[in-house]
């Protein structure tokens, strides 16, 4: 044993080494799964570095652009159709028949909602709700025509979904008079 001893007392850096990789190598051996962790969460944290880099320059101007956000919305919420004013509503078809020369023969405000905007349609409306209308009207097909384009231009939302036009018949029917039948859905205030 002391010839052991001896040599280790000859050359002492290179016990010093040995010990020192012998604990590297230990700790390597213990601690070896942590460094594939610690590169996984260096990998994520860089990513999440790497998002909120985007969103920095992302949100430049965000404020300006929610206030813009808000006064279309206000704007849409002000041309909204009341549900519960169904005489006011019916009136709005009805006051056509004064600045287009057309008759108004009937406007019915349906109960059922149009198929495409009703929830799981391909164009649900989550904010708003949608009132449908038919409405009858009689004139040329020029005046049916000024009658959907001013339907077109209102200020309320809303647009012609279909129609079918029909030439009048029977005794007192004007040459040319059309009878036309339109369904006309119209945004409104969620229900």
């Amino acid at each position: 044993m002391s010839l052991i001893i001896d040599k280790l007392k000859q050359y002492p850096v290179a016990v010093v080494g040995a010990i020192v990789m012998l604990l590297c190598l230990g700790v390597l051996f213990f601690r070896g799964d942590l460094v594939a962790e610690l590169t996984v969460q260096e990998a994520e944290l860089i990513a999440r570095i790497g998002t909120i880099n985007d969103n920095v320059k992302n949100s430049k101007n965000l404020e300006q652009d929610v206030e813009a956000l808000e006064g279309y919305v206000a704007s849409i919420d002000e041309r909204l159709f009341r549900r519960d004013e169904r005489s006011i509503n019916t009136n709005f078809f009805y006051s056509f028949e004064d600045t287009l020369d057309i008759y108004v023969a009937d406007v019915n405000q349906l109960m059922i909602q149009d198929p495409s905007l009703v929830k799981g349609g391909p164009n649900e409306l989550t904010r708003y709700s949608a009132i449908v209308y038919h409405i009858s009207v009689r004139g040329t097909f020029q005046q049916i025509l000024d009658c959907i384009y001013e339907i077109h231009k209102a200020d309320p939302l809303m647009r012609v979904a279909d129609f079918k036009v029909d030439l009048v018949t029977g005794p007192g029917a004007a040459a040319g008079a059309l009878f036309a039948k339109l369904r006309i859905v119209v945004l409104a205030e969620k229900n």
